[in-house]
């Protein structure tokens, strides 16, 4: 034979890299590397990654055995003469996850393969929707505790199965809505049950289905940035390359981190608390100041990641990860804190007062309880019937407590206090907290007293 032409043939015959392996395979790159694990005869070159393989070797390694005697094989040795065989027959897919079974036929596997494709592709999509559907009934059900469970369980497995979805930009922002919605509500809503319970009428009124969302994002400004810039930041590089992104991270979190702390309690509340010497406000202090200070250590952990150029994603949203276990039990404590607060020294907090200015105010609210019984539960109207909280509509100043109101939908309402003194059936010195749908308050007729008309009227 010529040299020249046996020259020929051995390039011909030279498949370098696992691209050209895997065009020769009719497979995907992936695919073919795992092929390797199972005797794809793939030579490496020595101190390099390259490898190189000979299409001769890789016909002999997909020829079936054809030996006369038959003779035990394996499970294993069956699912290779099986690939092989598909291989051959060019019915390998690009899909990764389209593998066969030990110890099934090609016929058997084509048949069963528009199935097992819905499994592996749509039976999590399906799960997905079977968790989101629950989380949702168990929201607007005011099952707080199970729809944190569900809520929590629902984002992990949206982020395991993400792996397996295209990587492109919406889906990322979709996936981070996700993750920002999940812990913003699981960061608000553990005092929610203990809201419901106290409150009188809340069991009926519940609150709005937007607000502990909303509530819950004071806490975590620093990893709703994060989100943003992993959304924006798709090509890997960060901020290297490109100094405007770098400040726009900076002046993002200064401003989503100032927001949180003016927005949150609100500095005025939190001025009198600390002014009229409140036995808790040491204890709100060292909680606002913790969250405050896992934030800016979650900015700079985010900062440092995204100016490097190691793209540890693993070990980052670790750290990010545990940074909001943190922030999560430390705004429970917060939370419940500000709620002592608002149930003992509502007047504090709130100082304007309201009264009731209605003449007949027992009047009015038993003519509307009785035509309005969808807003009205049992414990509204047992309390109607008390002589002590009549007194109170009649004599004494309300102080509204502002919880939802500006994320209310539909069935709007409000939540007034009055103070409860000891010796009568409430056996404490707090505030009794009642939520009135807002038609029924606009009945009773309560309105904001002034101050100053007040203290001319008892001089």
């Amino acid at each position: 034979m010529d040299p020249t032409q046996q020259g020929n043939n051995s390039k011909q015959d030279l498949l370098v890299g696992w691209k050209d392996i895997a065009v020769y395979l009719k497979c995907s790159v992936r695919k073919a590397q795992r092929l390797e694990q199972r005797g794809l005869p793939v030579n490496r070159i020595p101190g390099t990654k390259s490898v190189w393989a000979l299409k001769t070797g890789i016909d002999r390694w997909m020829t079936p055995p054809t030996d006369a005697t038959p003779i035990y094989t394996s499970p294993c040795t069956q699912a290779f003469q099986t690939t092989r065989t598909l291989l051959s027959r060019e019915a390998v897919t690009d899909s990764p996850d389209e593998e066969v079974s030990n110890g099934m036929s090609p016929l058997w596997f084509k048949q069963s393969g528009g199935f097992r494709r819905f499994i592996l592709i749509y039976g999590p999509l399906c799960a997905v929707g079977i968790l989101l559907g629950s989380t949702t009934a168990s929201m607007f059900a005011a099952a707080y505790g199970l729809s944190i469970v569900l809520l929590l369980l629902t984002t992990a497995f949206v982020a395991l199965i993400y792996r397996r979805l295209p990587d492109t930009r919406y889906g990322r922002a979709l996936l981070g809505l996700f993750i920002i919605a999940g812990m913003s509500y699981s960061a608000s809503a553990t005092t929610l049950p203990h809201v419901i319970e106290s409150v009188v009428n809340m069991t009926v009124l519940r609150p709005a289905l937007a607000y502990p969302f909303l509530a819950g994002l004071r806490f975590i400004p620093i990893p709703v940035v994060i989100l943003i810039f992993l959304v924006v930041l798709h090509n890997g590089r960060g901020f290297a390359d490109n100094l405007r992104l770098r400040l726009t991270y900076i002046c993002l979190g200064a401003i989503f981190l100032s927001a949180s702390m003016v927005f949150g309690p609100g500095l005025s509340g939190t001025f009198r608390v600390w002014q009229a010497g409140l036995p808790l406000r040491w204890t709100l202090l060292a909680g606002e100041v913790f969250i405050s200070l896992a934030n800016v250590v979650l900015f700079a952990i985010g900062y440092r990641f995204f100016c490097g150029r190691a793209r540890d994603y693993t070990r980052f949203l670790s750290w990010c990860g545990i940074g909001y276990l943190f922030i999560a039990l430390t705004a429970a404590i917060t939370s419940r804190h500000w709620y002592e607060i608002d149930r003992l020294y509502l007047d504090i907090r709130q100082p304007a007062a309201y009264r009731v200015h209605s003449s007949s105010a027992p009047t009015e609210l038993e003519n509307w309880l009785r035509t309005h019984k969808g807003e009205s539960g049992a414990d509204l109207t047992r309390l109607s019937r008390d002589t002590n909280f009549l007194h109170a509509l009649q004599s004494q100043e309300f102080y509204k407590w502002k919880f939802d109101e500006a994320v209310q939908m539909p069935r709007k309402a409000v939540i007034f206090g009055f103070k409860t003194e000891p010796g009568n059936q409430w056996q404490s010195p707090s505030f009794l907290l009642i939520r009135f749908p807002a038609e029924l308050a606009d009945a009773l007729h309560f309105d904001q007293v002034d101050r100053a008309t007040s203290l001319e009227a008892l001089r």
